[in-house]
């Protein structure tokens, strides 16, 4: 059941500073993502070059912010970043239920329970140590952290031939005569590393062609783990899934029709010969075009 805000009476039960400072982030393009989440709005807020994500929503018939910022006290008062939030859900009328869910109070799963227990007792510089020190030692890691920091730049041109690099450079794996079975499984598992880093960048055209290429160097190499069936110590799709996977997502990001992942598909197929390709997940984005995609597919 959702229920309905008097916009003025909610800016009138705030303090007139506090609204000011929110109009003033929403004014200065500091409010962005917002979205309906646990029946209520939850945003980015850009605050003096700190990033925050609040949530607003009806909790016990009153409007309540969870925001982790200092300011958001245990009470029912709102921080500025959580009235700004509300005043953005507001103006795209979001519909607020009447029993919201803040978005960090999800049951905590056991496996993480003494891990979310460290982050909390430990202070902010000690925290802020352990995270850039991960973030030096996984490439993976630290290409999340700026993301969710809102500090990852799209993919540029140095960084599409950093990874066509990477893809000549692991399809080179046997082209010599001194290679063995775990180069070409560590030459995989690069590759889905790589692609799984590229994927956590901003979605821009260019990242298909790049997974394409992927997805043909790991299909060379794949011939060999095929044939090394008893000496192998992966199975090929343990690469191919993470690749095909990523693929699929990207064209569902990038809204492409049905036809051109079609087309796009049935060109990936007639470059494989191994098998790698697994179209099945595709289906949904194909619809009917789903079984012209299959009847060209090799076996």
């Amino acid at each position: 059941m959702a229920v309905r805000i008097d916009v003025p009476a909610f800016r009138d039960s705030v303090p007139a500073e506090v609204v000011a400072a929110a109009d003033w982030l929403l004014s200065d393009g500091g409010v962005s993502d917002l979205e309906a989440v646990g029946g209520g709005a939850r945003a980015v807020v850009r605050d003096g070059g700190i990033r925050f994500q609040p949530w607003v929503g009806v909790v016990d018939r009153a409007l309540t912010g969870d925001c982790d910022c200092p300011d958001q006290s245990d009470d029912d008062d709102l921080c500025v970043h959580a009235v700004a939030v509300a005043l953005a859900a507001l103006d795209a009328e979001v519909k607020f239920a009447a029993q919201g869910r803040p978005h960090g109070a999800d049951p905590i799963e056991p496996e993480s329970a003494d891990y979310v227990k460290a982050v909390r007792s430990l202070g902010p510089r000690h925290l802020a140590d352990l995270v850039v020190e991960q973030a030096l030692r996984d490439r993976l890691f630290a290409t999340r952290l700026l993301g969710r920091a809102g500090m990852l730049a799209p993919v540029d041109e140095s960084a599409l031939a950093e990874f066509e690099a990477v893809v000549r450079e692991m399809s080179a794996v046997t082209t010599g005569s001194r290679w063995e079975i775990a180069d070409v499984e560590h030459a995989g598992q690069r590759l889905a590393a790589e692609v799984e880093i590229l994927r956590a960048r901003p979605v821009v055209p260019a990242m298909l062609d790049l997974v394409e290429q992927a997805i043909e160097a790991w299909d060379e190499l794949a011939g060999h783990l095929i044939d090394a069936y008893y000496s192998r110590r992966i199975d090929p799709d343990e690469i191919s899934e993470p690749l095909v996977g990523a693929y699929r997502d990207l064209c569902e990001l990038l809204d492409l029709t049905p036809e051109e992942i079609a087309d796009r598909l049935n060109r990936l197929l007639d470059c494989c010969q191994h098998d790698v390709v697994d179209v099945d997940p595709f289906a949904e984005l194909l619809g009917e075009h789903a079984d012209r995609v299959r009847r060209t597919r090799r076996w």
